[in-house]
C-alpha cells in the first residue's frame, strides 16, 4: 500500500490541492551532542542551546495534534541517542500518528543503543520503516578529527553493520555532507568506503549556511565540483546494481530513488549562483519542530517562526493553520523562496506536478 495509517485519498488531496497538513516533519529532539563538527549549525557556545527540551508527556499530546496525513518523522539532533528515551519518543510518533516510516540521523557513536532502538521498534509495529542516516565524512582519522570523537570512523561501520544485519525494514544509509574540510577529498573518500568498507548504501548533502555556519566563500566552488562528482558516482554505480539506497522492489523506495535524483539535479542548478526553479512547500507539507517546541516551516528560514508549541497547549495544527502560519506560506511563494536544504526539496518535488510525470515513469521502470 502507498499509506498504511494515512488515508489515501486524504493525503493525495493534501499533497497536490490544498497543502494544509504535513506529510513530513523534522523533529529535533535535542541540541546536545557529543560531537562538535566544524561545519555544524548549533551555537554550542551558549548555554541556553542545551535547555526546556520538550518532555514525554509534551510530545505525547503533540503528536496527538499532528493532522492526519503525515508519514514521516526525521528524529535528529545534536545527536537523538542523546536522549535516552528516543525510544519512547517514536513509539509516541507510532501510536499516536499516521507515520509509517521513521528516518533517525546520527553520528553513530552508540552503537548499542542504535542497534537496540532498531530492534525495539521493528518489534513494536510490524508496519514501519526505519532508516538510518550515518553521517560520515571523510577517511577515519580526518573523521575522528573533524567531529572530534576518537574511534568514531569505526562506530559508524560497526552501526552500519548491525543494523543491515536485523531485518529488511531497517535501512542503514551513510551520508556525505560534502563541505568545506573534505571537498578535495571526495573522490577517496567515496572509493575508501564503498571497496574498503563494502558500504553499500550511500547518499551524500552539500553544506548550507545555517545558524552559526557559513561557507568560506573560496570553497564554495570546489564544493559544488565534489557534490556534482559525488551524485554521478553515486547514480551510477546504483544502476550498476553496487549500491542500493532504498527498496527498489517497492512504490515507496523507487519514488525516493527517483526523488534523489531530481533533488541533485535542482541543487546543482542552484547552489552556486541561487535562484528559483518551483514553487517550496515548506510551511504547507514540511515543517520543523525544534528541541524547544518552536515551530517553523524549514531550517533556513530560522526568523520565521511560526508559533511556540508550548504556548499554545501543544496544539501542532492550530499553529500550522494559523494567521502567521498562512502569511509565512504567502511570503514563501510570493518571495520565490529558494534554497538547497534537500528535506525541503523533497516535498517540493513531491507536491508539484511538474514532477510527477518523473516520478511515475519510476515506478515503470524497476
Amino acid at each position: 500500500m502507498i499509506t498504511k495509517k494515512a488515508k489515501f485519498l486524504r493525503v493525495l488531496n493534501n499533497v497536490y490541492f490544498k497543502k494544509n497538513e504535513p506529510v513530513s516533519i523534522v523533529h529535533f529532539l535535542t541540541n546536545r551532542c557529543n560531537a562538535r563538527c566544524s561545519f555544524c549549525f548549533i551555537n554550542f557556545d551558549d548555554p541556553n542551546t542545551f535547555k526546556n527540551e520538550l518532555d514525554l508527556d509534551e510530545i505525547d499530546k503533540l503528536t496527538k495534534n499532528l493532522g492526519s496525513s503525515l508519514l514521516n518523522v526525521n528524529l535528529t539532533g545534536g545527536e537523538p541517542f542523546a536522549r535516552k528515551d528516543i525510544e519512547e519518543i517514536a513509539k509516541l510518533y507510532i501510536k499516536n500518528t499516521t507515520v509509517q516510516s521513521i528516518y533517525v540521523t546520527t553520528n553513530a557513536s552508540l552503537p548499542d543503543r542504535v542497534e537496540s532502538f532498531a530492534k525495539n521498534i521493528i518489534n513494536y509495529d510490524k508496519n514501519i520503516e526505519l532508516t538510518f542516516q550515518i553521517s560520515i565524512d571523510d577517511m577515519p582519522q580526518e573523521h575522528d578529527r573533524v567531529r572530534k570523537i576518537s574511534n568514531l570512523f569505526q562506530n559508524c561501520l560497526d552501526t552500519y553493520q548491525r543494523l543491515k544485519k536485523i531485518d529488511p525494514r531497517v535501512n542503514p544509509v551513510v551520508s556525505i555532507t560534502v563541505n568545506h574540510e573534505n571537498c578535495e577529498n571526495i573522490e577517496k573518500i567515496f572509493e575508501y568506503l564503498t571497496n574498503e568498507c563494502e558500504v553499500k548504501s550511500i547518499k551524500c548533502t552539500i553544506v548550507r549556511d545555517e545558524g552559526v555556519y557559513k561557507t568560506p566563500d573560496k570553497k564554495k566552488k570546489k564544493i559544488f565540483e565534489a557534490y556534482s562528482w559525488l551524485t554521478n558516482k553515486i547514480n551510477e554505480l546504483q544502476k550498476e546494481g553496487k549500491l542500493n539506497n532504498y527498496n527498489t522492489n517497492s512504490l515507496q523506495g523507487k519514488l525516493h530513488n527517483q526523488k534523489d535524483k531530481i533533488s541533485w539535479e535542482l541543487i546543482k542548478k542552484m547552489y552556486l549562483e541561487p535562484k528559483y526553479i518551483s514553487p517550496c512547500h515548506a510551511g504547507s507539507l514540511f515543517g520543523i519542530i525544534t528541541a524547544k517546541g518552536l515551530v517553523y516551516p524549514c531550517e533556513i528560514l530560522e526568523e520565521k517562526i511560526i508559533g511556540d508549541l508550548r504556548k499554545n497547549d501543544m496544539d501542532f495544527m492550530k499553529i500550522w493553520k494559523g494567521s502567521i502560519a498562512k502569511k509565512t506560506k504567502e511570503f514563501i511563494l510570493k518571495t520565490n523562496c529558494n534554497c538547497s536544504y534537500e528535506c525541503a526539496l523533497t516535498y517540493n518535488i513531491l507536491g508539484n506536478w511538474r514532477y510527477q510525470p518523473s516520478l511515475l515513469s519510476s515506478i515503470i521502470k524497476y
